[in-house]
């Protein structure tokens, strides 16, 4: 009986044992769930946070107004223009290929029945028009377009779409602007869409040491980026007062400092194309200079003493090899004084003659050279590429 009595202990107290072991080492443990409780504050305070609605905030401020007011009222006339066509690659190997390309920029409907300004730079591929031009308006609508007209120099052109009840820019008055007048830009940078950024008029009437830009500028701080090119510069009333066409950058983004073209001289553009179609193709391939410049009349007098230049005129001071005015026996050191029989009284008076002449288009020019006078026809060749 003992021996049983003693066997059911051990049994007993091994079971017990084995038991323990396996709850404390072997059974899974499984963590419990938190429990937000109503004693934990800050806990509490956090899921009342997020569960709160927004608080009351009061109305924009009239400067707020301003802005969210022109933004309503350019963006909807500002376009987005997709361009495609062919560049010609020169392999010495298997002779001309062509490779397709596509570009993206902006424009601005200016008449509710079709007409869009934009760049000339943002139309073409190299010098040729592009084959193919897409403009997309602000509701997603899309449309092909015709080129009107262009000008090359103060990097307008001019597109018709078939469409009517258009949502069309009011124009400004761009020589009311002044510096620090509030502006926004409007365009498709990137090609991510229309997008309005804010700024000031950081100075006007600017000149940019780059042949390719025209003069007279709009400078901004109105972010502009690769694709605003061609949309709008706004005033505070969302008036249009200048088409954006470059930016100065380092690293090749905005870094505050965006360029627009005026909208006052692009009225008198856009009247000249459709009165002449295409201008400021035309070159005849000289540099030169006002004759009436004091500097320039002081090196000639130190170059030449003795010889007696005309009073009025410009001075060629070269001549590219193969150009229009090389064929017609143009030298440097001539004198042009007039330009089919207008005499001739500055450089500008020339250049848009000339902006407004087109190639192939003879004209008769007046040129005095070492004390003789004689007349000679010129005929105007096309401007080349990245002139």
């Amino acid at each position: 009986m003992r021996k049983v009595l003693a066997f059911l202990v051990l049994f007993g107290l091994g079971f017990f044992a084995g038991a323990y072991v396996f709850q404390t080492y072997f059974r899974p443990q499984h963590a419990a769930p938190p429990v937000v409780s109503e004693q934990d504050p800050s806990r509490t305070a956090l899921l009342r946070t997020i569960e709160s609605p927004a608080p009351a905030e009061p109305p924009p401020t009239s400067f707020e107004t301003m802005l969210r007011t022109a933004a309503a009222r350019i963006s909807p006339a500002v376009v987005n223009v997709d361009i495609t066509g062919e560049v010609r690659i020169r392999n010495p190997f298997f002779g001309d290929m062509r490779r397709e390309v596509a570009g993206k920029g902006s424009g601005v409907i200016i008449s509710s029945d079709g007409y869009v300004v934009t760049n000339n730079h943002v139309v073409r591929i190299g010098r040729e028009v592009a084959r193919e031009i897409t403009v997309t308006l602000a509701d997603g609508r899309r449309f092909r377009a015709s080129v009107l007209g262009t000008d090359s120099q103060n990097d307008i052109a001019l597109l018709k779409i078939n469409a009517r009840n258009l949502p069309a820019a009011t124009l400004g008055d761009s020589d009311q602007l002044r510096v620090g007048d509030w502006v926004i830009a409007v365009g498709n940078p990137f090609g991510l869409g229309n997008t309005v950024t804010a700024g000031i008029v950081s100075a006007i009437n600017r000149q940019v040491e780059d042949a390719r830009l025209p003069s007279g500028l709009i400078q901004t701080d109105a972010a502009i980026n690769q694709g605003n090119s061609g949309g709008a510069l706004a005033d505070s009333r969302g008036r249009l007062v200048g088409i954006n066409t470059a930016i100065f950058s380092p690293v090749g983004a905005n870094v505050g400092i965006g360029f627009a073209i005026p909208i006052n001289r692009v009225r008198a553009i856009i009247r000249e194309i459709l009165e002449h179609g295409s201008i400021g193709q035309a070159w005849m391939g000289i540099s030169y200079g006002d004759i009436n410049d004091p500097a320039l009349r002081q090196i000639l007098a130190q170059e030449f003493p003795g010889v007696q230049f005309p009073r009025n005129g410009i001075f060629i001071g070269d001549v590219s090899p193969n150009s229009p005015a090389a064929a017609a026996g143009i030298q440097p050191g001539d004198v042009i004084t007039e330009i089919n029989q207008r005499p001739i009284r500055s450089t500008d008076q020339v250049q848009e003659l000339i902006r407004r002449s087109r190639p192939g288009q003879k004209i008769t020019l007046k040129v005095w050279r070492e004390g003789r006078t004689f007349t000679v026809e010129l005929t105007l060749g096309v401007r080349p590429e990245g002139l």
